[in-house]
């Protein structure tokens, strides 16, 4: 019996009494967990858009939404029952949607105990609270407890068990029936990816843990050259006794535990570091505009998802590199003053570092082109994989290797001088410092150094070289990953750029918060969708695909879009999805424009089905892809209504076929569907999002005519309101 099921046997009937906040106060201990975990709040609120829904299923989205105007998100995070514990333990700070007497209500988790048995709260008189931590699973876990409940606790009834084993046996039993139901375990209160940079390094500690990591590596040194100090003057005395020896080892065993206490600190900041990184980045890459995501190509993008990792790696090793040789330096220039050199040791030693420090710049001009030759061979390396049928049929065989050849030779070239100067530079650094600096201490040798001074100054000169060699090292590093934020960086700045008004803007500006949709269907008398006068021009094209293009769309219509290629169709979709922002004009959903919207919101609210060769089927089970704009976990409910679907659409034939049925796995690496299969799949994805309007461009072309008359029926019973766009 663990710990924890312990204190869940022996808890009180109401444990979280006065400790949780009521649903309808959720924003409010939002607020006040943020406060007390010391997440920067924007000087200027902005208001949440009405009071906490009646309707559970929407909650959620009020919680967000009241994150939102905090300036924070809350990240979900999806758990098995039994595995409710083990995601508390790393969610703080967090809001918990846990069952009490008085329904679903929130706890506020500020922080969990080093020994994870206790928990801290912020009950609703914002008073922290320590509680232990089964009873916060236990409330928990209660959320998807109460259909199996009821039929345990009858059996349990039947059985004259004492009430501690009862318990125990009622928490086993619900256990193992409820071991693979999902739930949302907390909503984990953070700043969102594009928040502005000082802010996440504030809230990761950097400051304080890169201190730390400045003092362990200055004791560290210290301790070595402690050491050196006890050995070599009792060395030139001519006497080692005990007394120096013992000062001596424990010099050199003080330096192990900093040494393991400095790779802790030093590992555990370079993980976060690196998470926060990748989260930018991939925030970035899923707010790339669409015409720059297309001008690039996938092999670009794969490209770039290499320098990324290149960069990451770099950057943290060259920075604590780099930081660390500072500290060797400087402790080394300290011990060169104070031997036979003097002066002239320090002159020597820093202008060594400034030939370095040329070459290394030198260097990046080679990393430069090394780099390019390499991206631009993965880049024809990946579009040549996805068009090798292509270039089967279509390609001289005799000319299937012309450009590789010659790309693999301008990346030979490339490397061999990036090799070539790599060596130089690291060949100066290990071993050219050490000559330089002996012929800058024999001046102090000539004019009768002592023995003891000489020594101090050998020691400066290896100490010196070490640190050299680190700091080249970690220049030549910190030089790549510079090369590599230029790949990167159009997708940092897209990350940057999605963050909330008040990171762009300033501390003073009012975060932009997601409106809350209308519950009730909009009157069939007022305009759903208006798009008045729209232009856009592609970035490269010289004349404009839409001028002055307008439509103004009712609930519960049925609107044809016909036109020939070429002439906007696709592209007057994508404005309406939001996928690309109009250059001029107005284009309104329920009165409001995108940018009250926000893209979240406007995402909420229409749904397209691009063509056939923009939209994609990802590998994972069938129903994962259909219900890819609905919540996760997939309720049985949603499902049964995905199942219903593809009956509708004629898909139930492929269900039977399917071992799996709807939870087959499909993809490049599962069950190969055809191209009118997958059509339809696109057609049912968007029905499924719960959205008021329906925007499906040229979702039909893979269909006979049969089935599309069978499509078009379902499409029209379910859309609210339909917009197909269509060859004529």
């Amino acid at each position: 019996m663990t710990r924890a099921s312990e204190e869940r046997a022996a808890r009180p009937a109401e444990p979280l009494a006065g400790l949780v906040w009521p649903m309808a106060r959720g924003a409010e201990a939002l607020e006040a967990l943020a406060r007390s975990a010391g997440l920067p709040l924007p000087r200027t609120r902005a208001k949440v858009v009405g009071q906490a829904p009646t309707d559970p299923n929407r909650l959620g989205e009020w919680l967000d939404a009241a994150a939102q105007s905090q300036g924070l998100e809350l990240d979900l995070a999806y758990t098995r029952h039994g595995e409710v514990e083990k995601a508390l333990l790393r969610a703080s700070p967090a809001l918990l949607d846990v069952v009490t007497s008085e329904g679903v209500q929130v706890a506020a988790l500020l922080r969990v105990s080093a020994s994870g048995r206790t928990a801290r709260v912020i009950a609703p008189d914002e008073t922290e609270r320590d509680v232990p931590l089964a009873w916060l699973t236990s409330g928990v876990q209660a959320l998807v407890e109460g259909t199996q409940a009821s039929t345990v606790d009858r059996v349990l009834s039947r059985a004259a068990m004492p009430e501690p084993q009862r318990l125990l046996a009622r928490r086993a039993l619900l256990g193992a029936q409820l071991a693979n139901t999902h739930l949302v375990a907390s909503r984990t209160l953070r700043l969102p990816p594009g928040a502005r940079l000082v802010h996440h390094l504030k809230a990761l500690s950097t400051a304080p843990r890169l201190a730390l990591v400045l003092v362990l590596a200055i004791l560290i040194q210290v301790c070595v050259l402690s050491a050196w100090w006890l050995i070599g003057r009792g060395a030139f005395e001519g006497q080692l006794d005990h007394g120096w020896l013992w000062a001596w080892a424990l010099m050199g065993l003080t330096a192990v535990p900093l040494q393991a206490a400095l790779a802790w600190t030093q590992g555990s900041l370079a993980l976060d570091l690196s998470a926060l990184l990748r989260r930018r980045l991939l925030a970035g890459a899923l707010a790339m505009p669409v015409d720059e995501a297309k001008r690039g190509g996938i092999g670009e993008y794969v490209g770039r998802t290499f320098e990324s990792a290149g960069m990451e790696q770099m950057a943290l090793a060259g920075s604590f590199t780099s930081l660390l040789a500072v500290v060797d330096l400087t402790l080394a220039g300290s011990v060169t003053l104070s031997g036979p050199a003097g002066m002239l040791g320090l002159v020597a030693l820093g202008g060594y570092c400034v030939l370095l420090g040329v070459l290394v710049a030198r260097q990046s001009l080679l990393f430069r082109g090394w780099t390019e030759a390499r991206v631009v061979m993965t880049h024809a390396l990946i579009e040549r994989m996805l068009g090798h049928r292509t270039r089967l049929a279509q390609e001289q065989p005799s000319r299937w290797h012309e450009e590789e050849d010659q790309e693999l030779a301008r990346y030979s070239d490339a490397s061999e001088r990036w090799d070539a100067g790599t060596a130089r530079v690291t060949t100066l650094a290990r071993r050219g410092l050490l000559p330089v600096a002996i012929i800058a201490i024999l001046p102090g040798v000539l004019a009768g150094a002592n023995t003891a001074s000489i020594a101090v100054g050998v020691g400066a000169a290896l100490l010196g070289a070490r640190a050299v060699m680190s700091l080249a090292v970690g220049a030549l590093a910190l030089m790549g990953s510079r090369v590599l934020f230029s790949a990167v960086r159009p997708m940092l700045d897209a990350a940057r750029l999605s963050g909330a008004a008040g990171d762009q803007d300033g501390k003073d500006a009012a975060p932009q918060v997601t409106p809350l949709a209308a519950t009730e269907a909009p009157s069939r008398s007022q305009a759903l969708l208006e798009v008045r006068d729209v232009y856009f021009k592609h970035p490269a094209s010289p004349r404009a695909v839409l001028e002055g293009a307008s439509v103004v769309i009712h609930p519960g219509e049925r609107v044809l879009l016909e036109g020939a290629s070429g002439s906007g169709k696709s592209t007057l979709a994508s404005i309406l999805t939001g996928l690309r922002r109009q250059g001029s004009g107005v284009v309104l959903l329920r009165g409001l424009d995108m940018s009250t919207w926000t893209q979240d919101g406007w995402g909420a609210q229409i749904a397209g089905a691009p063509q056939f060769h923009e939209n994609h089927i990802i590998s994972g089970t069938l129903a994962m892809n259909l219900l890819l704009g609905r919540a996760w976990p997939h309720t049985q409910d949603d499902v049964k209504l995905a199942r219903e679907l593809c009956e509708e659409l004629g898909l139930g034939d492929l269900l039977q076929r399917m071992p799996a049925g709807i939870l087959q796995m499909v993809g490049e690496r599962g069950w190969q569907l055809s191209h009118g299969e997958q059509s339809r799949i696109f057609v049912a994805r968007a029905l499924l999002q719960r959205v008021q309007v329906v925007v499906l461009d040229e979702a039909f072309g893979a269909l006979d005519p049969v089935t599309m008359r069978k499509v078009m029926a379902c499409v029209e019973q379910r859309a609210p309101t339909l917009i197909v766009i269509a060859h004529p």
